[in-house]
């Protein structure tokens, strides 16, 4: 694996995650845009949300299509995007499709109640 600021990245595992159509779509064409992977960018979504002391929760809209994903993201990520999803009574899923949807400009719903 490539070095990466002195030292080796992290071994990335495959994951699944059931994502909207419409979030995939703006996904696969921003990482296009940025140069990068999906996977890079939901890994970064996630890392950026779990350092927020405060991690704000929206509902998503109703009737999304659906489909499960592969991504790659590390284990240390992935099991911290899992306890958080454990506090917050979601699924990885929902949160991912939240951080994606904020980041890519698509409508989310009204901010969840804590």
């Amino acid at each position: 694996m490539p070095a990466k600021r002195g030292g080796a990245r992290p071994r990335r595992e495959q994951r699944s995650a059931v994502l909207s159509d419409e979030a995939w779509a703006a996904l696969q064409e921003r990482a296009t845009l940025e140069r990068k992977s999906a996977s890079d960018l939901c890994e970064f979504l996630l890392r950026h949300y779990l350092s927020l002391e405060a991690k704000p929760t929206f509902e998503l809209p109703e009737g999304l299509q659906k489909r499960t994903r592969s991504l790659y993201v590390s284990d240390r990520v992935w099991a911290g995007a899992k306890a958080q999803a454990v506090l917050q009574r979601r699924s990885v899923s929902a949160l991912l499709e939240q951080l994606l949807r904020a980041y890519l400009g698509l409508k989310l719903g009204g901010q969840a109640s804590s």
